[in-house]
């Protein structure tokens, strides 16, 4: 598709921005960043409807819900948009048909003491391929190239191993923990908090000497 002057200057000034299909997409090496769309509503609906999985990754307590339920949350928070919030779409970054792997994106965005909180979730069927952290290491790029944040925190669950050693894989610092914080079927866990640095970032991205 043909590109304008002012998206062409955002390209040169920020290259993980490509344009690509019909929008723009933040690309990594495994996988593309895209806006989101009502249709990723139901190809994520597995995230929001298995008890676990919202429980892993939620603060919200389960409750049963349509999928027409969750389509009107959507419609909502894309008509107040959220100045606060910002979430992509995971895909494939090969992939013509744009499925939804899961989401990405950032919230509790502090312009003031520029900081911001990731959220990320994945589909269970592609979990374990390298694809989350590469979508944890692209929504850094955005926090701290884009958006010019100097830090950026992520918080998970004991319990949550996989995400525990992604977070550990992109240069994130465990900080602490919330002893006994969070109700996780049955039973009560520790949260903990992750932190990383827009320079340990950036010095985590450079090739070591000698390598």
């Amino acid at each position: 598709m043909p590109v304008g002057h002012a998206a062409r200057e955002l390209i040169e000034k920020h290259p993980i921005i490509v344009f690509w299909f019909d929008g723009p997409m933040l690309k990594g090496r495994l996988v593309g960043l895209r806006e989101e769309r009502r249709t990723d509503v139901e190809a994520l609906f597995e995230l929001d409807a298995d008890v676990e999985l919202f429980s892993l990754t939620s603060a919200r307590p389960f409750q049963p819900r349509t999928l027409a339920s969750w389509q009107a949350e959507y419609d909502k928070r894309q008509a107040e948009q959220n100045p606060k919030t910002t979430f992509f779409t995971i895909q494939r970054l090969d992939d013509e048909a744009r499925e939804a792997l899961g989401s990405v994106g950032l919230w509790q965005i502090d312009l003031h003491n520029r900081s911001a909180h990731i959220g990320i979730s994945l589909l269970p069927s592609v979990q374990g391929k390298g694809f989350g952290r590469d979508a944890l290491d692209v929504i850094c790029r955005f926090g701290f190239d884009v958006r010019g944040l100097e830090r950026l925190s992520l918080e998970t669950l004991e319990t949550n191993g996989a995400m525990r050693a992604v977070a550990v894989a992109c240069g994130f610092v465990e900080e602490g923990r919330l002893r006994s914080a969070a109700w996780y079927l049955g039973r009560r866990v520790d949260e903990v908090v992750y932190g990383l640095l827009a320079d340990e970032w950036r010095a985590h991205q450079r090739p070591s000497d000698g390598g």
